[in-house]
C-alpha cells in the first residue's frame, strides 16, 4: 500500500508546528522557556571554562573561519551558524547540569537551544520568537523521543542525539517561519542525520557532548537547506526504511508522538538538573544527602551502601565506582554518594583531582552496591527512583525510597533553587552579577524589551580568557 506523503506523522507535526506566532504559544509554555534559556546559557559558560572537548572545538571553529553569522558565546568568535550552534551544544552539555526529558531519555536544552540562537542572531530574530522557537523544538524533539524510548536507548542510542537533530529542525525551522510543506522537509533532514551512540559512556565519555553539538548543527542546515528548496522524504518516521524502524525496531507509540498537539506541550514535562552527574544518579543522591542530615554522619562513618535502581539507569551509571577524572565521575553513582556524605551536596567544584584521589572517598565509593529492582524497571519511565540503604559503623541505619529524584515536574525547582544552583554553579569563574543579570535579562524583563543583542553583550562584558 502507498503512503500518503502528505498525511504522515511528519506531516502532522509541521501543519501544528508551521502556522504558529509566539501569541499562539500558552503563557506557561514561553515562561518555561525563559528559564529553559537562561539554564543553558549558564551551563554554557560553565562549560567553556570546563569542558576539553569545548576548547578543542572553539579552537578548531575559530581556525577554519567562515562567514560571520552567529557568535559562539564566551569564545565571541563569529563563525557560521552552523559552526556557532555545535560550539555551544558541546559547551553546554560539558558539566552534566543541563535539563532532561525521562519519558524520551534526553536532554533537549543542548540540541535545541544552540540551533535556535545560531539560526535566530543571524535571522535577527525577535526575543519572543527565540521562545517560541525552543517549546518547537523542544516539543518536537521530546515527542520523537517519548515514542520511541525505552526500545531506542536498550539497542544503545543515545536519544539526545538522534532525536535532538529533529527538535534542533523544528526549532530552526520555527525560526524561519517555513510554510507547512519546508516545515516537514527540514524536520526530515534533522531526521536522517539522527546519530548517537550511548558506547561514549564506557570509554572517554567526555566525548558525549559531541553528539547534541552534532544535534543542533544538523538543524540549522537541515532548515537553511529547507528555506533553499530542498526536499527529504515525508515519510520519515513511518517510511518502509523510516526513522522508526530503525531507531525502535517499530515499537513506538503513536499517542506520544502526534497526539494531544496543543495541549501537551513536552517543555512543561522536562526537568532541571541540581547535579552536575548523569541524571540516573540523582535520585540516589537525594536520598543519600537526606541520610547525611538525618544521622549527622558523613562518609568517614558508613559501613556499608546498598542502592536499588532501575536497570537501565545502573547500565550508564553504576559501572565506575572509582573514577579517575572528572568526566569518569560524572557518570559515577558510587563516588557520587560518597561525595553527598561527605559534602552534602555534589557541586560543579567538587570533582577535583585532590577529591578524585581522596582515599576516604574511593573507600566509600567502593562499598556501594546497586542492585536491579525489577518493580522499578516496571515502573520505568514513569518513574525512575531509587532506594537507598546506608548502615554506619556505630549501628545506626537509614532506609529510605522516592520515586523521582528533585527537579522532575512533579517534584520542580523553585525560582529559587533554580538562581541558587547557577550562581554556585559560576562562583568560581564568574562575579555574581553575571547570573543577576542573565536571569533579569531572560525571565523578569517584560519580552518585548528583550533583544537577543543585550544577551550578547551581557556575555562580552563578563568575557575572560
Amino acid at each position: 500500500m502507498t503512503t500518503d506523503v502528505t498525511n504522515t506523522f511528519l506531516t502532522k507535526l509541521a501543519d501544528f508546528y508551521a502556522p504558529l506566532s509566539s501569541e499562539d504559544i500558552p503563557k506557561e509554555v514561553m515562561e518555561k522557556a525563559r528559564r529553559v534559556l537562561v539554564d543553558f546559557l549558564c551551563e554554557t559558560a560553565a562549560g567553556f571554562k570546563e569542558g576539553e572537548l569545548a576548547s578543542i572545538y572553539n579552537a578548531y571553529a575559530r581556525e577554519t573561519g567562515g562567514k560571520a553569522e552567529a557568535t559562539i558565546l564566551c569564545d565571541g568568535a563569529k563563525v557560521p551558524a552552523p559552526n556557532a550552534a555545535l560550539a555551544m551544544g558541546i559547551m553546554a552539555h560539558s558539566i552534566e547540569l543541563d535539563d532532561g526529558h525521562r519519558w524520551g531519555t534526553s536532554h533537549p536544552a543542548v540540541a535545541v537551544v544552540p540551533a535556535v540562537l545560531a539560526t535566530g542572531e543571524k535571522e535577527g530574530a525577535s526575543y519572543a520568537e527565540l521562545l517560541k522557537g525552543i517549546a518547537v523544538g523542544y516539543d518536537a524533539m521530546l515527542r520523537a523521543a517519548r515514542a520511541i524510548n525505552p526500545s531506542h536507548l536498550k539497542r544503545g542510542f543515545h536519544s539526545t542525539g538522534t532525536c535532538g537533530s529533529i527538535g534542533a529542525a523544528a526549532g530552526c525551522a520555527s525560526i524561519l517561519k517555513l510554510p507547512p510543506e519546508r516545515f516537514a522537509y527540514a524536520m526530515s533532514m534533522g531526521g536522517l542525520q539522527s546519530a548517537g551512540l550511548q558506547e561514549m559512556l564506557h570509554d572517554h565519555p567526555g566525548i558525549k557532548p559531541l553528539q547534541p553539538g552534532k544535534s543542533a548543527h544538523a538543524g540549522v542546515l537541515s532548515a537553511e537547506l529547507a528555506k533553499r528548496g530542498a526536499k527529504s522524504p515525508r515519510t520519515l518516521f513511518e517510511g518502509h526504511h523510516g526513522w522508526l524502524k530503525a531507531m525502535c525496531a517499530s515499537e513506538f507509540s503513536e499517542d506520544a508522538l502526534v497526539g494531544e498537539l496543543g495541549s501537551r506541550w513536552e517543555i512543561l514535562l522536562t526537568y532541571t538538573k541540581l547535579y552536575p552527574t548523569c541524571r540516573h544518579c540523582h535520585a540516589a543522591i537525594d536520598l543519600a544527602r537526606e541520610a547525611r542530615s538525618l544521622l549527622g554522619c558523613t562518609e568517614k562513618d558508613a559501613e556499608s551502601i546498598f542502592v536499588k535502581t532501575y536497570t537501565l539507569g545502573i547500565v550508564e551509571v553504576g559501572r565506575i565506582a572509582l573514577p579517575e577524572t572528572f568526566e569518569e565521575a560524572m557518570f559515577s553513582m558510587p563516588f557520587s554518594l560518597a561525595l553527598a556524605l561527605r559534602k552534602g551536596n555534589v557541586t560543579l567544584q567538587d570533582y577535583t583531582p585532590e577529591l578524585l584521589r581522596d582515599e576516604e572517598l574511593r573507600r566509600a565509593a567502593a562499598l556501594v552496591r546497586i542492585e536491579a529492582d525489577e518493580r522499578m524497571n516496571a515502573l520505568y519511565p514513569e518513574e525512575r527512583g531509587a532506594w537507598l540503604r546506608l548502615a554506619l559503623k556505630d549501628g545506626r541505619v537509614f532506609e529510605k525510597g522516592i520515586p523521582v529524584a528533585k527537579g522532575e515536574p512533579e517534584n520542580p525547582v523553585s525560582d529559587g533553587d533554580l538562581v541558587e544552583k547557577l550562581t554556585a554553579m559560576l562562583a568560581p569563574y564568574y562575579p555574581a552579577g553575571f547570573v543577576e543579570g542573565l536571569w533579569k535579562l531572560c525571565v523578569e524583563t517584560t519580552p518585548e524589551k528583550v533583544e537577543y543583542r543585550h544577551i550578547l553583550d551581557h556575555f562580552g562584558r563578563f568575557r575572560t580568557s
